[in-house]
């Protein structure tokens, strides 16, 4: 027995020699974070550094965040990227334009671009104010019709709800066609029970991506930390690619984020302002609000400065001139931002070549260009935000 003890001792002896000779390599590749955590109850160097990065910016996922947001301040694309096929512009047509509301910029702009853009080929255009609900939406399209339109452009409206509309400017063998809506390439198409009507195109900015450049934009800024309320509206479809983006970015951040919270376009002033108020005093620790357009966050960031909420941060979409004094003030923080009028141009640039029987230009946006805009790179002169780059006459040289 006592023989049998010796050799035990011996072996243990041995076996510790061994390991206080052996390499530091293999000592540390024993206390790697690749092993469990009872392996050692002081963390690595590695395992240090790792925690250490949990904090920065560029920690979720091993994405630079701050890189994200320097691009987001970039317009994309910088430069023409549009057709490069002619298409001859129709004299003398009639236009009809829809927008879903004229008291709106988002489809009212681009409305506009259409109407700047048939100037130069005597387009005699007749306004329909769709006065935000699909009743006078409706009623536009069918006094469209009436009117005799060689084509119907209606902007940020919602094809399901203008059925009737649509089936009466079928019959009557006018194209419908959209812009501002968010429901064709490179936006998601829009889904139609079936049997439904759909508009024949639709020209708008890519809204998933300014989501992304957006939230891409509110993550750097703060750092990868803290908490952000997202608010949406239903009622738009652009607003809803729109918000797939912003939640898409987010959720590859390390950043609290709110369920989103719909308002309706009825609701802008004071039920929203009253909503948003009252989710600060629920949540007094949010630093960021997200809103689907720049006419809610307008009223929102007035609110919430007269109520004494200076260091909350307002973020938004659409680069209106408001927004920018907001912005250059110091009261809102950002707003993703596209060219507007380009839009109704691209627009004006696909009818041609729907009536000449042409095939489209793809994307149907027409690469409407965007950009996050912020106080590091506000535009000099009061206005919606514009790209660099002289479009018209590219459009114009096109449809000679």
């Amino acid at each position: 027995m006592k023989k049998v003890l010796a050799v035990v001792l011996m072996c243990a002896l041995v076996i510790s020699l061994a390991a206080c000779g052996a390499p530091q390599a293999e000592e540390s590749t024993a206390a790697s974070p690749s092993e469990s955590v009872e392996a050692s109850e002081q963390p690595s160097e590695t395992q240090a550094a790792e925690e250490s990065a949990g904090s920065s910016p560029e920690a979720a996922g091993g994405i630079d965040w701050a890189a994200r947001g320097a691009a987001a301040v970039q317009p994309n694309p910088v430069e023409f990227g549009g057709p490069t096929e002619p298409a001859k512009a129709p004299e003398g047509i009639k236009v009809a334009l829809v927008p879903s509301d004229s008291a709106l910029d988002g489809p009212v702009v681009p409305a506009q671009g259409v109407e700047d853009a048939g100037k130069n080929f005597g387009w005699e255009v007749q306004w329909y104010n769709g006065k935000g609900n699909p009743a006078d939406q409706n009623k536009g399209i069918m006094d469209a019709v009436s009117w005799g339109a060689d084509v119907i452009c209606c902007f940020s409206v919602d094809a399901a709800s203008v059925q009737q509309g649509l089936k009466a400017a079928a019959d009557a063998g006018i194209p419908v066609v959209s812009g501002s809506n968010g429901t064709d390439d490179p936006n998601t198409p829009a889904e139609l029970e079936e049997g439904q009507l759909d508009f024949l195109l639709d020209v708008g900015v890519d809204y998933k991506a300014i989501g992304v450049a957006i939230a891409d934009w509110i993550v750097a800024d703060a750092g990868n930390e803290g908490k952000v309320a997202v608010f949406g509206a239903k009622e738009y479809p652009s607003c809803m690619m729109t918000e797939a983006g912003v939640l898409e970015s987010l959720n590859e951040s390390d950043m609290e984020i709110s369920d989103v919270m719909y308002f309706t376009g009825g609701q802008v002033g004071d039920t929203l302002n009253r909503q948003v108020i009252g989710y600060l005093q629920a949540n007094p620790d949010t630093k960021y609000i997200f809103l689907p357009y720049d006419p809610a966050a307008i009223e929102v960031t007035e609110a919430l400065s007269t109520a004494g909420y200076t260091d909350v941060k307002v973020c938004s979409v659409l680069g209106t001139a408001q927004m920018q004094e907001l912005i250059r003030a110091g009261s809102a923080a950002a707003s993703a931002a596209y060219d507007m009028e380009y839009m109704g141009w691209g627009l004006a640039d696909q009818i041609i070549r729907l009536l000449n029987d042409q095939e489209l230009y793809s994307p149907h946006g027409e690469n409407t260009p965007y950009c996050v805009i912020d106080a590091g790179n506000l535009p000099d002169e009061a206005g919606n935000w514009a790209t660099s780059f002289d479009y018209k006459d590219k459009f114009l040289e096109l449809w000679k």
